[in-house]
């Protein structure tokens, strides 16, 4: 494997990683327990564990019996969609395991948002990185200027060469310290009479893959470590809520909620670093520094916001529910069945209150439906992400008696 493809690989679930790390973020009092992400390291410990590994492969390691995770599938880019190609495969996943001879787990809830993170940072998406691509926009956007690749090449560059630079071993850190060098770099622009030089995510990665493998340069394959949406809520409070906020937001505040959201970590970096220039001139000259490791933090809090936000059309739920036969079991004839009141979940209905019925209840399920002589549901496009929407607009909400 080449460095940049290390890089790459390491890119391609690095945003996810950083969301479903612990995510449990203060909110005011609701009726029910809103569903956040768990943790993607917990999640690949009960991959081993929980047997998952014998059957599927990550990367290439582990079993050839199903499918390997390590694998994007077009499909697959949202929570929503990620359930729903796992509950239209469960009966085959049943049916090996049974010729197979593996036992079928069961999940808690905190275990399937462990299990779920892990599966969905995997199948992350990014656009791969390419270092000739990135040698040409280091040049492009005029990196060059300030910064050549060698000592000996420029000695009156305002800026360090590249040589002289840390070793690019921590994406995050990358971003975070070209956050950081924004407001000397654009006096720097201003002097040379240069334009502020603006990049798409392709771009930062591709940049990313090209300094990695440079010989002045090159570091160790590419890490990344989770960040604390805890700590990012307060660094996001201290130096970012004066012009931006989440809805509702006050009047003034750029609404979060209403933006297009970048997908990975460079996608953010991006989008903070042409943003530079707007914020300096808001913020009176002086961009707000982040200390090492804030960067993820604060873009840990930031995925925190929406990594689950539902945007499911509850209209278009009610027909999934209904032509799906969901109420045939769960409404209709739920004596008769036993199926569960669906709108008295003690949680919020999401992707992973779905995994974790799947695999406890899902072969029960399937049962009744070949007795009843019903088909399995399978969901294709956005049914799924409308059929949660159509369930948690009927829950009847409830608030836990505090005393108990």
């Amino acid at each position: 494997m080449t460095r940049a493809d290390r890089t790459t690989k390491t890119l391609l679930c690095m945003a996810v990683a950083w969301a479903a790390c612990s995510l449990a973020i203060p909110q005011a009092a609701v009726s029910q327990v809103d569903v956040v992400p768990g943790s993607a390291r917990r999640g690949q410990e009960l991959f081993g564990s929980k047997g998952c590994v014998s059957c599927h492969a990550v990367d290439g390691e582990g079993g050839t019996g199903a499918p390997d995770l390590g694998r994007r599938a077009r499909d697959l880019y949202s929570p929503d969609g990620l359930a729903a190609a796992m509950w239209n495969h469960a009966p085959r996943m049943w049916e090996f395991m049974i010729e197979s001879d593996v036992e079928r787990p069961s999940f808690s809830l905190a275990e399937a948002a462990d299990l779920y993170s892990f599966f969905y940072a995997r199948l992350y998406f990014t656009v791969p990185g390419d270092a000739a691509r990135g040698r040409r926009a280091f040049a492009d956007k005029n990196c060059i200027v300030c910064h050549p690749l060698d000592r000996t090449e420029d000695t009156d560059s305002p800026g360090p060469p590249v040589a002289d630079w840390a070793p690019v071993r921590n994406p995050i850190m990358w971003a975070e310290r070209m956050w950081n060098h924004a407001g000397e770099m654009y006096s720097r622009i201003e002097e040379f009479s240069l334009r502020w030089p603006r990049f798409t995510e392709q771009d930062m990665v591709d940049v990313l893959v090209y300094l990695e493998d440079l010989p002045t340069a090159r570091s160790a394959e590419a890490v990344f470590e989770p960040g604390d949406p805890e700590s990012g809520r307060e660094i996001f409070i201290s130096r970012c809520e004066t012009c931006h906020g989440f809805r509702p937001s006050l009047p003034g505040r750029v609404d979060l909620l209403e933006r297009a959201t970048p997908l990975t970590m460079m996608g953010y970096a991006a989008a903070m670093w042409n943003h530079a220039p707007r914020m300096e001139a808001r913020a009176g000259g002086e961009l707000p520094l982040l200390e090492d490791g804030a960067m993820s933090d604060v873009v840990s809090y930031l995925f925190a916001q929406r990594y689950f936000a539902g945007y499911g059309d509850p209209a278009t739920g009610e027909r999934v529910y209904m032509e799906k036969g969901c109420a045939a079991c769960h409404e209709i004839g739920r004596e008769a069945t036993g199926a569960p009141e669906l709108t008295a979940s003690p949680e919020v209905h999401s992707p992973i209150t779905m995994t974790r019925a799947l695999w406890n209840h899902g072969p029960a399920m399937l049962e009744t439906l070949e007795d009843r002589g019903m088909a399995w549901p399978v969901f294709e496009g956005t049914e799924m992400s409308d059929l949660i929407a159509y369930l948690n607009s009927r829950l009847v909400r409830r608030i836990a008696d505090p005393e108990e």
